[in-house]
């Protein structure tokens, strides 16, 4: 062969490389991004899960490294490493079909706890993390084996295994999570993973790879692949910035999910009833401050609060923090939010938004924890101080919290309480459930000012309130709760010290809210399981054609 024709083939293959060392850095960073929003509405977006995607990723990529190299030196072949990119495309494509089965298999073999989000992850993304390892030491390879500079090609195929993973990253949260769903993202990545493997391969594995697109991109506007599944007529869905959002109609009401949990609810005929009940007790703050002129709520979801305390007080003025802009998108167009002079969204992080405006409120509600994830930073010694700074002097904080005041559910409770008392020395705890052991919504009543209320006196000033709701709730003894609250067990929470993935870990054991009529879910899930199965099986199909295929000619060292 001449010089100039051997040139243009090193050329040829050099970019060659370049696309699949590329395409593979950015799909390692995309999937590891798109997996965390299918692992966070069963385990929360906590250290744990986030440790784990970021650990998995790095040993399985490590390990690919290592066996790579080998294979690499041993049997350097350009349709070789092309295959197993293909390959791990075509696992990819899977991951949509049995990540559900792999997350119950991980439930059943060890109980929620910090460690098992990182089985669900092994399971789901050990085996391409792998595989795609053996991509930049197969390329050094084959490059400097066509260009004889291996300092040279392997800084250069770095480089541009860097950059794609740079690409990937933002595309992924710029521009697919708030505009794609989860399992379309893994798809695309998968797709895109075995187009770029077809720049060394033949005509077979192509149309392999022309029915795979066929078999995921007719039915795909059916299919789903959720993990969680919500009764009623879903009327939108959208992966936010924060969270995957749905919004789903069942009789008269109408409710927004957040990672398949419910966080607000209205009744379509009545759109400023309180339809979850805890709600209610937000009206606790109007009662300990019948005066409060200027309020505000740390946590929009349906705004259900707001427009209802908006409707009840005509001389107060709401002030709302809400960190994801879709919701408040979703709250305009779904929950009947209407403009008002007296109403003021901010779209922003609450601590930070709180830090920077120096406006005093008398009246804040939080309700801004949900039960598998807390905002650690809006539950320390320093946010309450800041929360303290920004209260009239007979300002009252009504604070929304998951768990319970006794027994295995209650350290995340007790912690933030015992944290609370040293900022705000009056403290009132009145549960939502009849016994402090069960897993329940709580809240917190705490003032600077020297309150000093008992059960009746509560229930005389609601009856006589423009907010009657809380007057049965008021006549029972057990809502208002008078016991010792033991703390000396729990920490007190800091900027610096705060295990609150630790605490909220008994709560995520058990489900705390059951709206789902079982009969209607069963046959939902039966329509679901039947798409799947018929997909799966597509898709199980082409798979053995392409082993089979790899295995003869491809993946063979002769």
């Amino acid at each position: 062969m001449s010089t100039v024709s051997y040139s243009k083939l090193s050329q040829t293959m050099l970019w060659k490389l370049k696309i699949l060392t590329f395409t593979s850095g950015a799909i390692v960073m995309a999937l590891e991004i798109a997996t965390s929003r299918i692992l966070t509405p069963v385990f929360g977006s906590t250290i744990y899960t986030w440790g784990s995607l970021i650990g998995v990723i790095l040993s399985g990529l490590s390990l690919g490294y290592f066996l790579g190299g080998r294979i690499a030196d041993s049997h350097p072949k350009f349709d070789k490493i092309c295959g197993i990119v293909f390959s791990v495309g075509l696992f990819i494509v899977g991951i949509p079909f049995f990540a559900s089965s792999v997350i119950d298999f991980s439930l059943a073999i060890m109980p929620i706890s910090q460690y098992t989000p990182l089985l669900a992850t092994f399971l789901l993304l050990m085996l391409p993390s792998v595989l795609l390892g053996f991509v930049s030491p197969y390329a050094i390879k084959l490059g400097a084996h066509s260009l004889q500079k291996v300092g040279n090609i392997s800084g250069n195929l770095y480089s541009i295994a860097t950059v794609g993973s740079i690409f990937g990253t933002f595309l992924t949260v710029f521009v697919l999570i708030p505009n794609v769903t989860v399992h379309q993202i893994i798809f695309g990545l998968g797709i895109a993973l075995i187009g770029s493997s077809l720049v060394g391969l033949k005509a077979s594995p192509q149309l392999i790879a022309i029915a795979i697109v066929i078999i995921l991109v007719v039915p795909w506007s059916t299919f789903s692949v959720n993990t969680i599944s919500h009764n009623g007529q879903l009327i939108f869905e959208k992966e936010t910035m924060f969270s995957h959002l749905d919004i789903i109609e069942f009789g008269d009401n109408r409710s927004l999910y957040l990672d398949g949990l419910r966080h607000s609810s209205m009744n379509m005929r009545d759109p400023l009833d309180l339809v979850i009940d805890y709600t209610e007790y937000f009206h606790l703050g109007m009662m300990f401050n019948p005066a409060a002129k200027d309020i505000l709520f740390v946590g929009g979801g349906g705004f259900s609060g707001p427009k209802n305390f908006l409707a009840l007080y005509p001389d107060v003025k709401i002030d709302v923090i809400e960190i994801d802009s879709d919701v408040i998108d979703a709250a305009k167009n779904y929950f009947n939010l209407e403009s008002n002079p007296r109403l003021q969204i901010f779209n922003d992080d609450a601590r930070k938004h709180l830090s920077m405006f120096d406006k005093k409120y008398d009246l804040i509600i939080l309700d801004a924890y949900a039960t598998n994830y807390v905002p650690y930073h809006l539950m320390t010694h320093e946010f309450f101080q800041t929360l303290e700074k920004r209260l009239e002097p007979n300002g009252v904080v009504v604070s929304n919290l998951l768990g319970s005041i006794e027994g295995n559910n209650s350290p995340l409770v007790r912690s933030i309480y015992k944290t609370m008392k040293e900022t705000f020395p009056v403290s009132y705890i009145f549960p939502t459930e009849s016994e402090p052991i069960f897993l329940q919504n709580i809240m917190i009543v705490s003032s600077n000012q020297p309150y000093e209320f008992d059960r009746l006196q509560l229930l005389e000033i609601s009856k006589n309130s423009p907010a009657d709701y809380l007057v049965d709730e008021l006549s029972k003894h057990e809502h208002l709760y008078t016991g010792i609250v033991e703390t000396s067990d729990v920490p007190f929470l800091t900027d610096q010290y705060n295990p609150s993935e630790v605490l909220i870990n008994p709560i995520t054991k058990k489900p705390y809210m059951q709206d789902l009529q079982e009969k209607q879910i069963e046959e939902k899930q039966h329509l679901e399981y039947s798409m799947n199965l018929i997909l799966g099986f597509a898709l199980v199909a082409v798979s053995a054609i392409w082993i089979f295929y790899f295995k003869k000619r491809i993946w063979n060292f002769n």
